[in-house]
């Protein structure tokens, strides 16, 4: 599986949703809190996202980068 940006998670869980049939059924499956999924899917609680997409099968990595020339 290939890397994607963060910024595709709300869309991968949209797509997971639509082919489970609803919120509620990817919840039942996935044995995750519906709410974490309107969060996900709303571009709400970062936790709530992570803990969705890690349910589907994505490790979520989060960095840090040294912003040019602010560090010393």
């Amino acid at each position: 599986m290939n890397e994607r940006p963060i910024s595709e998670a709300q869309s991968i869980v949209s797509d997971a949703v639509e082919m489970a049939g609803g919120q509620h059924a990817l919840a039942r499956n996935l044995r995750i809190n519906q709410s974490d999924i309107s969060q996900a899917v709303n571009n709400g609680r970062p936790d709530a996202r992570n803990r969705v997409l890690n349910a589907l099968g994505y490790a979520v990595v989060e960095t840090i980068r040294p912003m040019k020339g602010q560090n010393r």
